[in-house]
């Protein structure tokens, strides 16, 4: 418990663990069974209940993030590298958002982009996090951001089961425009803040294109990632269109 609240600049050098170790796996496996369990009851509730579960969990994001803050403010580490301006962290507005809007669009459309946008963001933050070179498993800062990336994967995935969007090819493009509008305020704001918001200045810690960065350069780098990015976004689109295909097949039976 000595260095269970403290930040990395606080901590001895050499305190993470390897990508795809066992400590790695065990944490994903953790975060998967978790989700299957909170799946599994959210099924078995009624629309009532289900609704009052989905506003919770989507109030948990802000309280989380601010309880980090607070954190990371106390022990004077806080700095713009923990501004919510990362991928993952848009989260915080678009599900409450979500969650709450009377409006049906406005629900849908927080929705789509949870699904479309954020769900491959935080799948591929989990496979390859960039904490754990620096956090023991069972420390703050690497059990928030486990819960953070599996929570927002697992909201939008309860949003869509409620039947609170329907994908559709438009959805896909309403998700690239959010993405065309949100792109250039990151760059902005890399820029003033001097930081690496989306990894869009340089690769980062486990990143999968850091060798790419390393042999080819910043272009081969940045046009990766686009590339990536397209193609995550096309699978969700893909994968949930399926599912949902499936579902409205069965209920036609």
């Amino acid at each position: 418990m000595k260095y269970f609240w403290l930040e990395k600049s606080l901590l001895p050098q050499k305190m993470g663990y390897e990508l795809f170790s066992v400590e790695h796996i065990v944490s994903l496996l953790i975060i998967l069974v978790l989700n299957i369990i909170l799946y599994s009851a959210f099924c078995k509730i009624d629309g009532k209940k289900q609704n009052i579960f989905i506003k919770t969990c989507a109030l948990i994001l802000p309280i989380l993030e601010a309880f980090k803050i607070a954190v990371l403010v106390i022990q004077g580490t806080f700095d713009a590298q923990y501004f919510p301006l990362y991928l993952c962290s848009v989260g915080i507005l678009i599900f409450p958002v979500a969650a709450f809007a009377k409006n049906k669009r406005i629900t849908e459309y927080a929705t789509e982009a949870g699904i479309i946008m954020i769900i491959p963001g935080s799948l591929m933050a989990l496979l390859f996090p960039n904490w754990i070179g620096f956090y023991q498993p069972f420390s703050f800062l690497s059990i928030y951001s486990y819960l953070w990336h599996g929570l927002i994967i697992f909201i939008p995935v309860c949003m869509w089961k409620m039947g609170k969007v329907s994908i559709r090819f438009e959805s896909i493009i309403h998700s690239f425009i959010v993405l065309a509008i949100l792109l250039p305020i990151v760059i902005i704001c890399d820029q003033v803040f001097r930081m690496n918001y989306w990894f869009l200045e340089r690769p980062d810690l486990n990143n999968p294109f850091l060798f790419i960065y390393q042999k080819y350069g910043y272009t081969m780098y940045i046009t990766c990632i686009i590339l990536l990015a397209f193609i995550m976004c096309t699978l969700s689109y893909s994968l949930f269109s399926f599912l949902q295909k499936r579902r409205k097949g069965r209920e036609n039976e």
